[in-house]
């Protein structure tokens, strides 16, 4: 069965200077004695570690390529057996996303799959299962031009559009005061999309807002994007706005994937991301330096 694969490059960086990184986290994760148990995190979502490789002979030096998976127990569609009426089902379903990490570049290549294990769930349960650890930060890898302009521009407005912003997380390390903030303003105006825009007046060209604040704004808004359907910075130097989410790299293609062969499956995604992380390993060495 032929199915759009989409997967996005993400860059990695500690929360706690002290705490293990993700490619030690992995492996702790794949060693853990409770690896086979779901990790109940954010309430109700229930993840866990599926598949782990690290053996450079296989994925190559300094990788590890695996996969999450998210369980889900309840809206469970029924079964529609050919001739049969339909029938309830109590069985979960699986929501798998393959990855590769890069340990010395600190990047990952995530599959996007809203449904399955979306960054800020990866982080979830990195913390709860290998408490105390605080998590990550996770940015977008943004396409070279983009990044090059945003390092050197001049920063005059940021903007972003929250989707339910009621039911968005608090990022660990990245606690803004935005989220409780944003749902007032999503119940005042009785609306379920809230959009702001932080700038300096026209009449103000020495303005500048802050390359750090904005670079907090990047980590929020990655760690929510089941919500942030928009972030765009806007700088001096630049007639148009850098849209964050459309420069940052990513690959997509149609697989033929096997819904009824599992390793099959995860076999046949888990190429489709080595090919793709290796492609842009160039650009990746000359942006991040190793």
């Amino acid at each position: 069965m032929d199915a759009k694969i989409k997967a996005r490059f993400y860059q990695v960086e500690n929360v706690g200077k002290e705490d293990a990184t993700l490619f030690d986290c992995l492996h702790q994760l794949w060693a853990h004695a409770n690896r086979t148990a779901y990790e109940t995190i954010y309430g109700d979502v229930r993840v866990r570690i599926e598949n782990f490789a690290n053996d450079p002979a296989v994925v190559g030096d300094g990788f590890i390529d695996g996969e999450f998976v998210r369980q889900q127990t309840d809206n469970i569609p029924p079964f529609a057996e050919q001739g049969q009426p339909l029938e309830g089902n109590v069985r979960p379903l699986g929501h798998r996303c393959a990855f590769r990490y890069h340990a010395q570049l600190n990047v990952l290549l995530l599959e996007s799959r809203r449904e399955a294990v979306t960054p800020i769930r990866m982080d979830a349960l990195v913390k709860a299962r290998l408490n105390p650890h605080r998590g990550f930060f996770l940015s977008p890898v943004l396409s070279q031009a983009a990044l090059e302009k945003l390092r050197n521009g001049t920063p005059r407005r940021v903007t972003f559009r929250v989707a339910r912003p009621a039911e968005m997380e608090v990022v660990e390390g990245e606690d803004l005061g935005l989220e409780e903030n944003l749902a007032r303003l999503q119940n005042h105006f009785e609306g379920p999309n809230i959009e702001v825009t932080a700038s300096w007046p026209r009449g103000n060209r020495d303005g500048i807002l802050s390359q750090n604040a904005i670079a907090r704004t990047i980590r929020w808004a990655t760690g929510n994007r089941d919500h942030v359907e928009k972030l765009q910075v806007k700088i001096n130097e630049e007639p148009d706005a850098i849209d964050i989410f459309s420069e940052q790299m990513k690959v997509v293609d149609v697989l033929d994937l096997d819904s009824h062969n599992v390793d099959r499956n995860y076999a046949t995604r888990r190429a489709f991301l080595a090919q793709s992380f290796n492609d842009h390993l160039p650009i990746l060495r000359r942006l991040y330096g190793a």
